[in-house]
């Protein structure tokens, strides 16, 4: 099995094992970088049932193994080495998002994830060769960007990205959907672990249908949020260092931001809109429920980036307001998510309806597109990319040396470990251009 970056092996056993036995478990340990690890079990591999594995054991078992004698795979006593070695011999329980315990027996070399915001973060800490399987969003353009008749943008990123056996993203087997979810075909290729958005509340059950651990994980549009579902990945993964590096990358971020509007008189924040829906069917699409009536309550980067929500105290999951909110509440400015609507962006839509021609950001030209902070989740570079665009539209002097491009294509590089991804999404969607 790969082992985590950072952890080096120990020069010797504990006390209580034998010279012989460390060389054997160096030897076992190397071999496992060129073996995948066995399924998940309910019990440690090569352990006396006691729920620990002591030096004494593994010994013993690398012995066995050694000799010929039956007993365990080179995976059991893989397994076994590096749980002695890293986990104190011991199963490694952590608490996922839900607050549900869950218990691993083996370090995790087969992934599932069953939406985009896990895969991302398993991929920014370098662990897409343990996916085998992923949902049809991560596979389609919320990881790596594709337009609006489906074709990839940003081709030389997709090549980059090579998933387990080889191949681009694409290529992964799809086990899920929005709405539907294929629990044969899990456990057909035998994860060690599934990371399962927060929403579906389906842990237990997968963990009953598919035969392995269930995490359920995802993030919300405030960055503790974020760090926090950096931190638990990270446990699971054994990627406590990549994690930590991770969060130190986009806290920088936000701080190189915040430093500036935390400067601001409050005067000087502007009375915001925020429609992050799009308006792509108008002020209401009665079948999704949403567009530019649709807002949230709770967006963090707008905040950051020096605006008032005008719907900060909101209540409630999902929430629309009427046109006549956003008329009386006057704001300042109006941010849409980027989307078409027979050829027109929204901004367009904002600025050609009758009913919102006497708003101020009407009247003074300050309606901007923006991304859309949603696919299937809340994506980090989305976000991380609208506290940046809507800081240097709401504050252009103070903001005036912020290079988009290049902090976008860092963020990507950062997150994906390919470049060129920002100028490719800035040439498709040309509002970013705009205020670079």
């Amino acid at each position: 099995m790969k082992l985590p970056s950072a952890m080096k092996l120990p020069s010797v056993l504990k006390p209580s094992s034998s010279l012989l036995a460390g060389l054997l478990l160096f030897i076992c340990l190397g071999l496992l970088f060129v073996n995948p690890a066995a399924a998940s079990a309910s019990e440690l591999p090569c352990g006396g049932g006691d729920g620990e594995i002591s030096g004494e054991e593994l010994a013993d078992v690398v012995c066995a193994y050694m000799l010929g004698e039956e007993g365990y795979s080179l995976d059991d006593v893989g397994d076994a080495a590096f749980i002695y070695t890293f986990w104190d011999g011991k199963a490694k329980t952590i608490t996922d998002m839900h607050d549900r315990q869950v218990t691993f027996y083996r370090p995790v070399e087969r992934i599932i994830t069953t939406n985009p915001d896990n895969s991302r973060i398993i991929i920014a800490f370098g662990d897409l060769d343990k996916m085998v399987a992923t949902d049809e969003c991560t596979r389609s353009g919320c990881v790596l960007p594709r337009d609006v008749n489906n074709n990839k943008i940003a081709l030389g990123a997709w090549k980059g990205l090579q998933v387990y056996e080889g191949g681009q993203l694409d290529e992964l087997p799809e086990t899920n959907t929005r709405k539907e979810i294929d629990y044969e075909a899990m456990a057909l290729l035998k994860p060690d672990v599934v990371f399962d958005a927060p929403w579906y509340s389906r842990g237990d059950l997968v963990e009953e249908k598919v035969g392995c651990p269930c995490v359920d994980a995802g993030t919300g549009f405030t960055f503790e949020e974020n760090y926090g579902h950096m931190r638990l990945l990270g446990d699971v993964l054994d990627r406590e260092e990549e994690a930590e590096d991770l969060e130190n990358f986009v806290r920088s971020k936000v701080n190189m931001v915040k430093s500036v509007t935390d400067q601001l008189d409050e005067s000087e924040i502007p009375t915001v809109y925020f429609a992050p829906r799009g308006a792509k069917k108008g002020f209401y699409d009665s079948v999704e429920g949403r567009d530019f009536t649709r807002t949230e309550a709770v967006y963090e980067p707008l905040i950051i980036a020096g605006g008032d929500n005008l719907a900060k105290d909101c209540t409630g999951e999902n929430i629309n307001v009427a046109p006549e909110q956003v008329v009386a509440w006057a704001p300042d400015y109006i941010f849409v998510a980027w989307s078409t609507w027979d050829g027109q962006t929204g901004r367009d839509f904002v600025m050609e309806t009758p009913e919102l021609s006497e708003i101020p950001a009407v009247k003074n030209g300050h309606v901007y597109d923006c991304f859309y902070p949603y696919c299937r989740g809340r994506p980090i570079d989305r976000s991380l990319l609208n506290m940046m665009y809507m800081a240097k539209c709401l504050h252009p002097e103070e903001f005036q040396h912020l290079d988009l491009e290049k902090e976008g294509n860092e963020i990507y590089r950062r997150l994906l470990g390919v470049d060129g991804v920002y100028t490719a999404i800035a040439e498709y969607q040309q509002f970013a251009e705009e205020v670079s």
